[in-house]
């Protein structure tokens, strides 16, 4: 027989504030599934309201499909109370698991009955995990049995915790006597060998450390690769290397007997070769030396530009008359010197004869074939000491192309040029194409407006948002800076920024950046899980006080570290370890670092696992490839790999719904583009995905995850437009 709950007695506030208050979604119906009253937890996880709950039954918020729902009220109705798992249906469709609570009592007479339900889609998932975890790790087992290489583990406390097969047969030990044991007892010949020093590091820096060495226990050479373990202790293989090593003592000892044999032929050959391509007095290159070394680097690079630049002593021919033919070589070997000391490795310095000098720079800027001049200029207008003191002055002639250029005809243009800076005075340089200069012209008033425009406040920043594919929502915003020039318009950042840089002045502006988004991101604190990135430049990241100046910026605005992210390029984790530590110590207050354009630059997938970073954003080009076999395997790749290293992944340049799709179905955790979003200043910023894209059955996003609710979007929008 069915049983029904008497009251017992509680005070009526009791019950009304479990009923408005729980955490628990809570409905009160009748036995056949009408339904009289809902909670405010109810109306959130269902998303009726409860004026419209009233008009609804069991069958409008069950999931029918669910075989446990017939069952749940025939037990309900045969013992009086139920409890289980059961599928909710949302207002949208949508459906969720619920642990589910409910049981009739006696109310004035009536028969009625309470529910109480909760979300399980996390706990679902979370049991999802764990099996596929189980699933993995069992798969990384029989990989470790299967190896030719010897592999070891070892935990925080020097303990061993597995070793394989193949080391088992390579060490002449039994798994079963050295596991638990500790690693230095059971193996005390690795004591004192670089094998040990590897262990040893890799605990104390946290990062793995690869070594090759004879390990004498094993009767080979290794090359040992010592790896931490994500919960502690450390992973080891062991590669034999000892037949590589046999072939390349033999291959050297061959190599060696070869070149002790050319060696006295190439040295008189390359003295040959040297002189017919060499000045003698100066040491540089003479004219068919540097047409050769030219064309090495134009075949190397077809479409590499060149800037000549046409070296001239003003008067020179004064010192010959006046000091005799030694004070005027002497001057002239100074001189070369001082060319040659300006010369990068980019750089050509030759000496065509006479007082004439002739320096070919590739694929330099106007600016920094200005620069080369007035440096050129200064140098060879210092004093010389040839037993008198000589002062003279240097007049240089510049020409340039920007495509595959012609030396000769470069040089002619470049010697006009010194003619009409020597015919204004000497001691000056002039360009032979007026349109180079005046592009030189346009580059310097530009730094020169962007030293005004810092002092005038011109810039202002927009906001490119990425959007949760998982919730839906806003959860990293990047800021982009713009400039307002009073006379320009908004000038685009690749007309202002590589200027900037050139000119010293992109750590200032950085600055101006940060104090910006520390700032904004303290008004969008409100939304829970909001992140702001900016990019960051590699002339800050060697600047040893960014830590310390963005600690300041977000002490003074009163934010916390994590609502913080810098972006950088991919290949500046390669430029300097001055500017890995700076980003290591950044990370360390809390802010995230991501790889901007991810893609583009030096790195590979194996990479990874040694750049301190928490995002990856992959480039527009691999989006504009998904619909491709090959571009969905290799995000693929990169997706895995990221949530491998704790990393969320996001896709920049979405333009369509399928590649939306195509990037939610391979676990890309965020997305941005022009289909979701244009860059926008902070009042107009949307705080949810646009209605164009919000239906998710079109989307197929995951379909157990709620939206933002309304009225977080609209509080969003609200205080962002104050």
């Amino acid at each position: 027989m069915s049983q029904v709950l008497q009251h017992t007695s509680l005070p009526g506030d009791v019950y009304e504030a479990m009923f408005a208050q729980g955490i628990d979604g809570f409905l009160l119906t009748s036995p056949d599934g009408r339904i009289h009253r809902a909670n405010a937890r109810a109306c959130e996880l269902l998303g009726w309201s409860e004026a419209e709950f009233v008009q609804l039954g069991r069958a409008d918020v069950a999931d029918l499909r669910d075989p446990a729902w017939a069952e749940a009220v025939a037990v309900r109705g045969r013992d009086g109370a139920y409890r289980g798992v059961l599928r909710l249906r949302r207002r949208d469709g949508s459906t969720f698991p619920a642990e589910v609570t409910s049981a009739l009592f006696s109310d004035g007479g009536s028969t009625r009955a309470y529910v109480f339900f909760r979300d399980m889609t996390a706990a679902e998932s979370e049991a999802a995990r764990t099996a596929e975890t189980r699933r993995a790790a069992a798969e990384v087992v029989d990989s470790l049995e299967s190896f030719s290489d010897m592999y070891v583990g070892v935990d925080a406390d020097w303990r061993i915790t597995y070793i394989n097969a193949q080391a088992e047969a390579r060490l002449g030990v039994s798994r079963d006597d050295v596991v638990g044991g500790d690693l230095w007892e059971c193996f005390p010949d690795l004591l004192g060998t670089p094998i040990e020093e590897a262990y040893r590091e890799a605990v104390r820096t946290g990062r793995p450390v690869t070594v090759e060495a004879r390990y004498a226990a094993a009767d080979l050479w290794s090359e040992t690769r010592v790896f931490p373990l994500r919960r502690g202790g450390l992973g080891v293989y062991f590669r034999d290397v000892g037949e590589r090593r046999a072939m390349e003592e033999e291959r050297e000892r061959l190599l060696a007997a070869e070149r002790r044999a050319r060696t006295d032929a190439e040295r008189a050959q390359h003295d040959l070769a040297h002189q017919a391509t060499h000045d003698d007095l100066t040491g540089l290159l003479n004219r068919t030396g540097l047409a050769e070394q030219v064309g090495t680097v134009l075949d190397r690079w077809p479409v590499a530009g060149l800037t000549v630049l046409f070296v001239d002593l003003d008067r020179f021919g004064l010192v010959n008359d006046s000091l005799g033919h030694a004070a005027g070589d002497a001057l002239l070997a100074v001189a070369g010197r001082r060319l040659a000391d300006l010369a990068g490795s980019t750089e050509l310095v030759a000496r065509f004869g006479g007082d004439e000098f002739v320096m070919v720079m590739v694929d330099a800027s106007a600016v920094a074939a200005d620069r080369m001049a007035d440096a050129v200029i200064a140098a060879l207008s210092e004093p010389v000491e040839t037993g008198a003191r000589l002062a003279v002055t240097a007049s240089v002639g510049l020409s340039s192309s920007t495509v595959p250029a012609d030396l000769d005809t470069l040089l002619r243009e470049a010697d006009a040029a010194l003619h009409r800076a020597k015919d204004g005075g000497g001691g000056r340089a002039a360009w032979f194409d007026e349109q180079m200069h005046l592009q030189s012209v346009h580059r310097v008033r530009t730094e020169r407006d962007l030293r005004l425009a810092l002092d005038r406040d011109e810039f202002f920043l927009e906001y490119q948002p990425a959007f949760d594919l998982r919730y839906e929502r806003i959860t990293h915003v990047e800021a982009l800076v713009r400039w307002r020039h009073p006379e320009r318009g908004v000038v685009p950042p690749l007309d202002f920024i590589p200027v900037a840089e050139a000119a010293g002045l992109v750590s200032r502006l950085g600055e101006w950046v940060l104090g910006r988004v520390v700032e904004q991101a303290a008004r969008w604190a409100h939304i829970p899980g909001l992140r702001v990135w900016f990019n960051v430049s590699p002339q800050q990241l060697v600047d040893r006080r960014m830590p310390g100046l963005v600690a300041a910026h977000l002490a003074r605005v009163g934010l916390a570290a994590d609502r913080l992210g810098i972006e950088v390029t991919e290949s500046t984790f390669a430029d300097s370890s001055c500017m890995a530590e700076v980003l290591e110590q950044v990370r360390a207050l809390g802010v995230a670092v991501a790889i901007d354009d991810f893609g583009t630059g030096y790195s590979s997938l194996a990479r990874l696992g040694d750049l301190p970073v928490d995002v990856i954003k992959i480039d527009r080009s691999f989006v504009q490839d998904l619909g491709t076999a090959r571009g969905e395997a290799v995000l693929s790749s990169i997706v895995t790999l990221a949530h491998a290293l704790d990393a969320d992944v996001i896709a920049e340049g979405v333009e369509t719904l399928e590649q939306l799709r195509a990037l939610s179905v391979l676990g890309v955790d965020s997305a941005s583009g022009f289909l979701l979003a244009r860059p926008a200043v902070a009042e107009h910023l949307p705080m949810a995905l646009p209605a164009a894209v919000f239906a998710r059955p079109r989307l197929q996003m995951h379909p157990s995850v709620a939206r933002v609710p309304r009225e977080l979007r609209v509080r969003g929008v609200q205080r962002s437009s104050r």
